[in-house]
């Protein structure tokens, strides 16, 4: 099988017994061509046997090695290699705002993900590269553009993530033959900071407390389950009633339709407290009763729709009885923030509906509940998912501003060392309040 490694164009692949060792590379031993600029090189052989090779620069290796599998590849598979294929599409190659069409409509992953890709290049890309040819920007064109969008005040992390959306983009570009390699490979962009935002018990009590009742119920869900924000739109009564005492998570909602998790692993069944089932118990009869006869008639005098009742399997659903979206979680969410701002409490501007999630992570770990329950609960693949990426929010929690105690909020027993204030049970907790 031939060697899949690019060539080392600095040091002698077969040196001679005694040959001096390169002074800077220890075991190898340098060739007249050391330190030249393209350093490695992809060779392979064409349809006749007839040898090929192109040279890249000193860190792209990695991109060197692709090639290398790609002409390769190409010639066992009887198909053109890459620079013929550029050769006869160079004339036809779309615009980058072409190009993005295509991508998205190829990609093949989760349509939330293709979403996130789509904002990421149409707000940012196309704009400014969007009338260029696919092969026309050359690396430092993109490297300028990134510049570009840091002088704008755009965040390090989101500078990552729109290049992250246009290197997988240029991937396939490359696949296609409009491009040689990914230009944008090897373009190192400054890190942000991780956004460590620490939440208390008493924030997320005022969350609930001020966000619109009807979404209540969607804040215990992220600060208790650890659902992601829509996976919480998408209980279903059956989720919560089929099994007493537990709730099953099998589906979350995407612009209003029910679509798979994010992963294998956050399909589960969780432990419900006393706490959320009184919670789910009092949103049933308050909103999603059936409605009085009388208001039905004066919908029907007024000439309005009927409610749809394709969502009625739905716990969670808006005042038009219709599933809720993200866009409308996140302005009740917003507006909660600033009235529990306004109250005083110490809720960080940047919380956003996932950090409920982190919330219970940090508070399980940091209560000593054994890390697999911990991942069980925040249903994760991996072990180190659950550790490492939250790792950094473990504090001591206030536990006296807890709605109840954690057995009633979690449906687990508590772990050993807790301390007093998280054993009371949530009547002793609100005799307490009522005699203050």
């Amino acid at each position: 099988m031939a060697k899949e490694e690019p060539y080392d164009r600095w040091h002698k692949s077969r040196p001679k017994k005694g040959e001096p060792e390169c002074p800077d590379h220890p075991g190898l031993v340098p060739s007249a061509e050391h330190g030249c600029a393209n350093r490695w090189q992809a060779r392979w052989r064409d349809k006749d046997g007839r040898q090929r090779s192109k040279n890249f620069p000193l860190n792209r290796k990695q991109v060197a090695a692709a090639y290398q599998r790609g002409q390769r590849s190409a010639v066992d598979e009887a198909r053109e290699p890459l620079p013929h294929r550029l050769q006869r599409r160079k004339a036809h190659a779309p615009t980058i705002s072409e190009y993005v069409e295509t991508f998205l409509g190829r990609h093949e992953v989760r349509q939330s993900t293709i979403n996130v890709y789509r904002s990421r290049l149409q707000a940012h890309v196309v704009p400014a590269l969007g009338q260029r040819p696919v092969g026309a920007v050359k690396r430092g064109e993109y490297r300028d553009f990134f510049t570009e969008l840091r002088l704008n005040g755009m965040a390090p992390n989101t500078r990552i993530a729109v290049k992250g959306a246009l290197s997988v983009m240029l991937s396939m570009a490359v696949e296609d033959g409009y491009l040689d390699s990914n230009p944008v490979l090897g373009i190192r962009l400054v890190q942000g900071s991780s956004r460590a935002t620490r939440l208390t018990w008493r924030c997320v009590v005022a969350l609930a407390e001020e966000i619109y009742p009807r979404y209540e119920l969607l804040t215990w869900y992220g600060s208790l389950q650890a659902l992601r924000s829509m996976e919480a739109v998408a209980v279903r009564r059956s989720d919560m009633e089929d099994v007493p005492g537990w709730q099953t998570v099998v589906e979350q909602r995407q612009e209003g339709e029910a679509v798979p998790l994010k992963t294998p692993a956050s399909m589960a069944s969780l432990p419900v407290g006393s706490f959320l089932l009184d919670k789910y118990r009092a949103h049933m009869e308050r909103w999603r009763a059936p409605l009085p006869s009388q208001v039905l008639r004066v919908r029907e005098r007024r000439g309005l729709a009927p409610y749809p009742q394709e969502y009625d399997h739905l716990v969670t659903v808006t005042k038009y009885r219709t599933p809720v979206r993200e866009c409308s979680l996140c302005y009740a969410f917003n507006l909660a923030k600033k009235k529990v701002r306004a109250r005083g409490i110490a809720l960080p501007q940047e919380t956003t509906f996932h950090d409920l999630r982190h919330f219970v992570d940090a508070v399980l770990i940091a209560s000593g509940l054994e890390p697999r329950k911990v991942q069980a609960r925040m249903r994760h693949a991996r072990l180190s998912e659950t550790l490492d990426t939250y790792g950094y929010l473990v504090w001591e929690v206030d536990w006296e501003y807890a709605p109840a105690s954690f057995e009633e909020l979690y449906g687990i027993p508590a772990p050993p060392g807790l301390p007093e204030a998280a054993l009371v049970p949530r009547a002793e907790r609100e005799r307490s309040s009522g005699r203050r």
